[in-house]
C-alpha cells in the first residue's frame, strides 16, 4: 500500500513537471535553487545536465521518453540511491528537473534522508512550508524540495525544478 502511494505520488509530481501546459525555461540555466551533492558532485536544478552526468559516471539504467511539454526527450538516470530526471531546453541543452531518493544511502545537504524523524525536516528547513497532511513543500527561487511523511517518518525526497508557465 505505501509503495503504491509513494508510486502515485512520483507519478503525479512528474506529470506536473513534464506534462503541464507548454512552458519554457527562460535565461540562465543555472538557476538559484536547492543544490543536492553525491560523491562531492554538486547537481543543481535546471544546470546543464551533461556536464553532471559525466561527473557521476555510468549509471546503473537509464530510460527517455517523449516530453510532452518541451520539443525532445525527457531522460531519467538511475544512480545508486537517486534518480535524475532531466527536461529539454530551447538550447538543444538537456537540464536537470528532478531529483529523487529511492532509498536511505543519499541524504539533502541539510542531512535528512529517507528514514528521518519528520521533527528534523521542519529543524532543517523551517517553519515556511506548504502541505500538511504528511507532506511539506519548501520552495526556493527557481525550484522545490518535497518531503513525504508516513508514520512520522521521512518516505519520500523529491527536488523540483520550477520551470516558467508550467
Amino acid at each position: 500500500m505505501k509503495k503504491s502511494i509513494l508510486v502515485i505520488l512520483l507519478a503525479s509530481i512528474l506529470l506536473a513537471a513534464g506534462c503541464g501546459p507548454g512552458g519554457q525555461a527562460q535565461g540562465d540555466t543555472q538557476k538559484e535553487s536547492f543544490v543536492f551533492e553525491y560523491n562531492g558532485v554538486e547537481i543543481n536544478l535546471h544546470a546543464d545536465a551533461a556536464t553532471i552526468i559525466e561527473e557521476l559516471g555510468e549509471p546503473m539504467d537509464y530510460f527517455e521518453a517523449e516530453s510532452c511539454a518541451f520539443q525532445g526527450l525527457d531522460k531519467t538516470y538511475f544512480y545508486g540511491g537517486f534518480e535524475l530526471t532531466t527536461y529539454p531546453n530551447d538550447s538543444d541543452t538537456d537540464c536537470v528537473s528532478v531529483i529523487y531518493f529511492n532509498d536511505d544511502s543519499v541524504s539533502t545537504r541539510e542531512g535528512i534522508y529517507i528514514g528521518s524523524p519528520e521533527a528534523d525536516v521542519v529543524e532543517a528547513y523551517g517553519d515556511d512550508y506548504t502541505g500538511g497532511g504528511g507532506s511539506y513543500t519548501y520552495t526556493q527561487d527557481e525550484g522545490s524540495i518535497m518531503f513525504v511523511i508516513e508514520d512520522g517518518a521521512v518516505a519520500s525526497i523529491t527536488y523540483q525544478a520550477i520551470v516558467e508557465g508550467m
